[in-house]
């Protein structure tokens, strides 16, 4: 190769002896001509390189950076989790915090609880969490029994009870109501004894409208 490029003979004892030299065949090119076919561009431009670098507008290529999502915040990832768990007793909750029910939609919206209610929040989303993961939708009336030390679930959250436990232990009362509720039904030979509040829930307002 080094003798096709220079026309100069190979050294050496594996040159053939009727080897002569040749030409070289390579030439050297000017970097600053185009190495691709012209396009005729417009009224009867010519797509090269000055073409491109001497017009205004163009450029060989553009790089669009997509913009970060912005994720929100902790306190509405919480409340999103709290409405979805919840449902329409969303409106009982603000008893949980001692706020009024605009400021839970104002925390939904991203706006910041005051340090107290962070642990509060923390412990309602727990709970939401559990409801959810046992197919458990709390009405108005089952927030209202006592479930722990004479106390609703609503007030043990607003002393601090975690938030796992107490849900639990609500699903547990709720449903131990329906059995033994089930199991009166069967004594009575098919006859439906008479429904508590408790077990239907009080009519509420659908917070989701």
């Amino acid at each position: 190769m080094f003798a096709l490029l220079t026309g100069a003979a190979v050294p050496g004892d594996f040159a053939p002896a009727s080897y002569r030299p040749q030409p070289a065949i390579a030439r050297r090119v000017d970097v600053t001509q185009p190495m691709w076919p012209t396009l005729q561009v417009g009224t009867g431009g010519v797509a090269s390189s000055v073409f491109y670098q001497l017009t205004p507008g163009y450029r060989p290529f553009e790089v669009h950076e997509a913009q970060p999502t912005e994720r929100p915040s902790l306190t509405v990832q919480q409340m999103q989790e709290v409405k979805a768990g919840f449902g329409r007793t969303l409106s009982r909750l603000p008893q949980v915090f001692g706020v009024s029910r605009q400021t839970l939609y104002n925390w939904l919206e991203g706006d910041e609880p005051k340090e107290v209610h962070l642990g509060k929040l923390r412990e309602l989303a727990e709970a939401a969490r559990t409801f959810e993961g046992l197919g458990f939708k709390p009405t108005g009336a089952m927030l209202e029994r006592t479930v722990s030390q004479g106390k609703t679930f609503v007030e043990l959250l607003a002393q601090g009870a975690g938030g796992k436990e107490t849900a639990r232990q609500l699903v547990q009362l709720v449903q131990g109501g329906q059995r033994a509720r089930a199991k009166l039904d069967t004594l009575l030979g098919g006859r439906k004894a008479k429904l508590a509040a408790a077990d239907i829930g009080l009519p509420a307002l659908d917070e989701d409208v």
